[in-house]
This record gives structure tokens, sequence and C-alpha cells, in this order.
């Protein structure tokens, strides 16, 4: 009887903890056109901008800042709009790392990593370059720079 009761609840803890990660959460960085890091990602989620941590990145799609505050949250309905800690929508970032800058012009990545504006660089880079990563890079400009 005693085994059966441990297995339930073994059986109930692990099917709360499979719930999918909302965000890719892998080290990466930014980088300017002179080279220099900008901000980047370690491998424990921690956001670093000059050498400081100024937040962290949740895979359940949530980015807090250095106090854990929740700043920006991935919507439950759509994998491309972020909320505010208030559940008040602010902007969309597709999956592909593609969003609208303030001037209604259409921001996106390259494939070599190159932050492009239309068709004209803008002399930021990430790398690696990896396609799941482009969203939350382009989130971190977003918060940390408001392209």
């Amino acid at each position: 009887m005693r085994k059966l009761i441990w297995l339930t609840l073994l059986v109930a803890i692990l099917s709360c903890e499979t719930e999918p990660d909302k965000l890719m959460v892998s080290k990466f960085k930014i980088t300017d056109a002179n080279g220099q890091s900008i901000i980047r990602i370690d491998e424990k989620g921690n956001i670093i901008k000059q050498g400081i941590k100024v937040g962290a990145v949740k895979k359940k799609g949530i980015i807090v800042d250095k106090k854990d505050r929740t700043v920006l949250q991935l919507g439950d309905q759509n994998d491309s709009l972020f909320l505010d800690n208030e559940g008040k929508e602010v902007i969309v970032i597709h999956k592909d790392g593609r969003f609208l800058a303030s001037t209604g012009e259409e921001i996106h990545w390259s494939d070599s990593g190159e932050l492009m504006k239309d068709d004209e660089s803008i002399g930021i880079t990430v790398s690696p370059v990896e396609k799941s990563l482009l969203q939350i890079a382009s989130v971190l400009l977003y918060l940390h720079y408001v392209i």
C-alpha cells in the first residue's frame, strides 16, 4: 500500500513538472559593430549587461529584473505576444526574432546573425546564430536598448 501511495505521489509531481519551455534559455551574446559584448545570457539564463547581472530569462516565458520581479512574460495564447507584469500587451516579437520598431520599420535577424532594419544592417550581431535564440535576443534588445 505504501508503495502505491509513493508511486501515485511521484507521478503527480512529475506531471506537474512537464510544462514545456516557452523560451529557449541558452548561453549567447549580442555584440555591437566593434565586437564588444553589449548584453549576454549565461548558461543559467542570467542577463548580463556590462558585466553586471540585470535580470534573468526563465524557461516558462518570463523575463525578470535583478530583484526577480517580472518585467515581461510570454502570453499564454500567443507565442509572440509579450505582456507586462499586469498582463497588458507590450510588444509582438516572433519566434524568428522579427518585430516592428517604434518607427514602423521591420527589424529582423539575417542568416549570419546580423540585426537588420529592413535590408540594412544595424551593426549588432548575435552568436551563436541559433534560430531558437533569436526571439529572446530581440526581447533583450527591446528591453535594454529600446530599438
